[in-house]
């Protein structure tokens, strides 16, 4: 407001269409000094438009709208979020009911998104301490499958929310979205219904979870520049969120390793105990356990500077240590999938570690439900990891170009007895240890095959070269990414794939 004082554009929206400034040259400059001769007796209210910790008079506070000590306003669908007023001891238990007395589905979905839930809250501490979760929760199933009830349910610790009113929906703008991931810091989101319709809508959407892959998968806001070609504040997601998808998106490798995905089947969800924690979380008991949970993080972690800075180095160190208790386990994975495993696995110490503190849970069930998570996680990161490799652009050609041989839609001629008439679909020559591709015509038959199948396939035919040669998937000269092979009287330069390590990969997709 006081940067707009001078320019007046504030005036209609302020105080509305029967406030008229006389056409004089100087009346402006007159009500603007009568505005600031009769400012010091203003009241003065600071309304904050961003959730979750802030330091203010040097103290931490969680905000969310109906704080009661701080005005904190979200517009629109936003406004759903709402901090509850008091707790109770029964309120804690239960979030535990729902791993142990009353499952409502198994543990591959159960746990995570708990964990996921009260990893939230520490975004803003695990940000100081250097590792702030960089992923996104994907919640992947046909329509009927309850996607978007559990999202919303589990929102409902940060708020009033339901499966028809989520926060944010795939068909929002990208730049909709991105803005209002910025807002909502250390609180859960949700966006809603990846589920494109024609090819031109598949397209949008895959866009739009690209961006939102790598804004949460990075933490980096869009560039943009003002109107005077300054760069405007970057504005980076500084929550956690969950997408909705009954497909998942195809983003290729990078983007799939941004996403943790827990798949819901038929069948798989207890309505009857769903509905039990509905029926909770409408009388505000899941607001009442993360108010708790706050209120003990505070307290807990927060009372004095040296304190702080134990709880960041603490987090930093668990973090590390989870990381690393993972690649010890020896499971074949993406680099990123070991810290997806640490923050989840630090959500859900700290959550179980909150409970046992308030006396919710006993030394024995903390431990119990801890290993449960444990091995739940280990085997969603190998589910995790494979699917990351198929999404692998050389993974997707050979398992491509495997689909076009099988077919018939492309042949491959005996390297040995070579023809000299080439059929139209021919690609190749083959013996019994290496296909021998012409790098033009595989490349341009399994893009086809891709675009036909609505399939993103963008990386170039060199590029692709390169990827297959790096991955000890070909065998090649000196200097060079292709062979030169002996084909008749002829001397041609192919990609040597090797066929015992194309048939592994090819039996991933399988």
């Amino acid at each position: 407001m006081g940067s707009e004082l001078g320019t007046f554009n504030w005036l209609i929206e302020r105080w509305g269409a029967d406030c008229v400034l006389e056409p004089e040259r100087s009346v402006k400059e007159y009500v603007r000094h009568a505005i600031q001769q009769t400012a010091e007796n203003a009241e003065r209210i600071q309304i904050y438009h961003v959730t979750g910790w802030k330091l203010i008079d040097n103290h931490w506070e969680y905000l969310l709208p109906n704080d009661g000590k701080h005005d904190v306003s979200l517009r629109g669908k936003l406004s759903r979020y709402e901090k509850a007023d008091s707790w109770t001891v029964s309120d804690l238990s239960s979030a535990y009911f729902m791993t142990s007395y009353f499952p409502f589905a198994p543990d591959e979905i159960t746990l995570p998104l708990l964990a996921f839930t009260f990893l939230t809250p520490l975004n803003e501490f695990l940000h100081q301490a250097n590792c702030e979760p960089k992923f996104v929760l994907c919640l992947l199933g046909r329509t009927g499958t309850r996607k978007s009830t559990l999202a919303a349910l589990f929102l409902s610790f940060f708020g009033r929310f339901n499966s028809s009113d989520l926060p944010l929906s795939f068909r929002d703008t990208a730049n909709s979205i991105m803005y209002n991931a910025f807002s909502l810091k250390d609180v859960l989101t949700c966006i809603d219904d990846f589920h494109p319709s024609s090819r031109k809508e598949a397209n949008k959407l895959t866009e739009t979870a690209q961006l939102i892959m790598r804004g949460y998968g990075d933490r980096i806001g869009r560039g943009r520049l003002k109107s005077d070609s300054t760069p405007m504040e970057s504005r980076p997601p500084q929550g956690n969120a969950i997408i909705t998808a009954e497909q998942a998106p195809d983003i290729g490798e990078s983007g799939t390793a941004r996403y943790f995905c827990l798949e819901l089947r038929d069948g798989m969800i207890d309505l009857n105990n769903l509905s039990k924690f509905q029926r909770e979380a409408e009388k505000d008991t899941l607001r009442s356990c993360m108010l708790a949970y706050t209120e003990w993080i505070k307290a807990r972690f927060l009372k004095d500077k040296d304190t702080e800075r134990s709880f960041v180095n603490q987090l930093k160190k668990s973090f590390q240590n989870y990381r690393q208790e993972f690649i010890n386990s020896g499971i074949s994975c993406h680099g990123r999938v070991p810290e997806i495993y640490a923050w989840l696995m630090i959500g859900m110490e700290y959550f179980l570690s909150f409970l046992f503190e308030h006396d919710a849970i006993s030394e024995e069930e903390y431990q119990a439900t801890f290993i449960r998570c444990r091995d739940c996680l280990y085997d969603l990161a190998k589910k995790q990891s494979s699917s990351i490799e198929q999404d692998k652009p050389t993974h997707k050609f050979i398992q491509k170009l495997y689909s076009l041989i099988e077919s018939g839609q492309a042949v491959l001629l005996d390297k040995d007895n070579p023809f000299d008439f080439k059929p139209v679909n021919y690609i190749g020559y083959q013996d019994d240890e290496y296909y021998y591709l012409n790098a033009d015509i595989a490349h341009k038959q399994v893009k086809r095959l891709c675009n036909e199948q609505d399939e993103a396939f963008s990386i170039s035919k060199n590029g692709l070269i390169k990827a297959l040669a790096e991955e000890g998937l070909t065998v090649y000269d000196k200097r060079k990414n292709t062979k030169s092979i002996r084909i008749g009287d002829k001397t041609l330069r192919f990609i040597c794939l090797i066929k015992d390590k194309a048939d592994a990969v090819a039996a991933l997709s399988q």
